[in-house]
């Protein structure tokens, strides 16, 4: 797991790689309902194959499988910025979950390592492009706005019955803009802890057992994090609208780091129950579609900061 030159044995498990990679692409492509739930799946096998084959190995089935995908959709930037980021991901995942690093250092670093090098081929992007960063990004939200303003007004003829009010509807979706940065993070966050979830599965039917991701369900976040919870809470109502936006969105992040430990805590006590893998699995479905219950995974993380459910610093 710890090579990083690529042996004669290694090229099939690098051909299987990137065999995997383009067919999760294609399928994303071609069923896009799918495709909503593929693309968090995609870094999986540049991360299995970065801790088997190395770091070479890895890298190869990363460039190729986007080398592929740009040659067939002519879409450079496009393609480098979204599929070369989620490759990217599987290969740093690998890269630091070798380190043994903590869970928060692996999705810190990961997270860092991922946007700096979408921040770099931007940088190189704008300087090769008659527009700017700046402009590039406002086109972006153009369009969306454009977009979203061209669907209510056909969602308006199509189905006049459900009296679709235009102007409510566009000030949700301004809302969207303001808050997207947020909700980005956490699904991104959330692609993490799946594909570190899925590698530990993977790894420990090889017999493979790292210690850094074992035991999530007895992750924390540190205790420092609700003063920051404050802290956000308290600017939000601060007339300076940017310092406003800035808070909103990092209190989005927040509440779904602890919802994290939240989700940690209900799985704790999940092993513990030796609770059936059915039932488990219908609680979790019940998270994921009902708000009410996501916001009291939310608060069971919050308080689990002072209360200690699962007595964690006195369990032996």
């Amino acid at each position: 797991m710890t090579g990083t030159l690529i042996q004669p044995t290694a090229i099939k498990d690098i051909l299987t790689g990137i065999l995997l990679c383009m067919l999760i692409i294609a399928v994303m492509y071609i069923v896009p309902l799918i495709g909503i739930v593929a693309w968090m799946f995609l870094p999986l096998p540049v991360l299995f194959y970065r801790l088997k084959t190395g770091r070479n190995g890895s890298g190869i089935i990363m460039v190729v499988s986007l080398a592929v995908l740009i040659v067939f959709t002519r879409n450079f930037a496009f393609n480098t910025l979204y599929f070369g980021s989620l490759l990217m991901t599987g290969f740093f995942l690998g890269e630091f979950i070798e380190k043994h690093l903590s869970i928060e250092k692996i999705m810190l670093y990961t997270g860092v390592a991922v946007l700096g090098s979408c921040v770099a081929v931007l940088l190189i992007y704008s300087l090769t492009h008659p527009q700017g960063i700046e402009q590039i990004i406002s086109n972006y939200i153009s369009r969306y706005q454009a977009l979203s303003s061209g669907l209510f007004s056909e969602s308006a003829q199509l189905y006049p019955e459900m009296k679709v009010d235009r102007q409510m509807l566009e000030k949700a979706s301004s809302l969207f803009v303001i808050i997207f940065p947020g909700i980005f993070i956490n699904s991104y966050l959330t692609m993490v802890w799946l594909n570190i979830l899925l590698i530990k599965k993977i790894l420990l039917k090889k017999g493979i057992i790292i210690k850094s991701i074992e035991n999530l369900n007895q992750w924390k976040a540190p205790d420092y994090l609700v003063f920051g919870v404050i802290a956000l809470s308290l600017l939000i109502f601060l007339p300076v609208d940017v310092l406003k936006y800035i808070a909103v969105n990092c209190l989005i992040i927040l509440m779904f780091v602890y919802f994290f430990q939240g989700i940690a805590v209900v799985s704790f006590f999940f092993q513990k129950k030796s609770v059936p893998f059915a039932l488990r699995s219908f609680f979790y479905i019940l998270i994921a579609i009902q708000p009410f219950f996501m916001f009291l995974v939310i608060g069971f993380g919050l308080f689990d900061t002072w209360i200690n459910f699962r007595k964690l610093d006195t369990a032996t």
